[in-house]
């Protein structure tokens, strides 16, 4: 008949063993969690990045249309006067605003490229911690399984220890 002493270690060893392999599946499953997130986070992040450049592309439409305004009144404004828009301050005039007006639509775009970019460098990082992330879950399970196949030889090793000192074991 078996010792009390020599099932209770073995039931000990048994029921620990089973608990680290469900906390390691358990851990696998937030990670696994995790990583779904951080993905749903990188498609968000494209998802902004394309609407930054629509954004971008929307403005530096408005402000080209703007400058173009510029222009119309102030050559309404000059040619009402009798000024002459073909030379001098009053052309001057004209094509400096035009410039700036180009200048100011080309930051837009720039800004709005800027703005995806960091979207895009964000993305990026997500679906790198959902691949981090899903590492860290299988890593969990197998970690799992070797502590509770060490739980078991060591529990293993303790009950043919018992059994030997009470004469069960030659």
């Amino acid at each position: 008949m078996c010792d009390l002493g020599l099932a209770l270690t073995l039931g000990s060893t048994l029921l620990g063993a089973a608990g680290q392999v469900q906390q390691a599946k358990a851990t696998a499953e937030a990670n696994k969690y995790n990583a779904q997130v951080a993905e749903m986070n990188a498609q968000i992040a494209d998802k902004q990045a394309k609407d930054a450049i629509e954004r971008g592309k929307q403005e530096e439409q408005q402000k080209r249309l703007q400058t173009a305004q510029l222009e119309g009144r102030q050559k309404a404004a000059m040619a009402a006067n009798g000024i002459d828009l073909s030379f001098g301050s009053p052309l001057d005039t004209i094509v400096d605003t035009a410039k700036m007006g180009e200048i100011d639509a080309l930051n837009v775009r720039t800004n709005a490229y800027r703005e995806a970019y960091g979207y895009k460098v964000q993305g990026t990082n997500q679906l790198a911690s959902a691949k981090l992330d899903r590492m860290r879950a299988d890593a969990a399970v197998k970690g799992g399984y070797l502590e509770a196949f060490g739980t078991v030889l060591g529990g293993t090793g303790k009950v043919y220890t018992q059994g030997k000192a009470l004469g069960y074991f030659k």
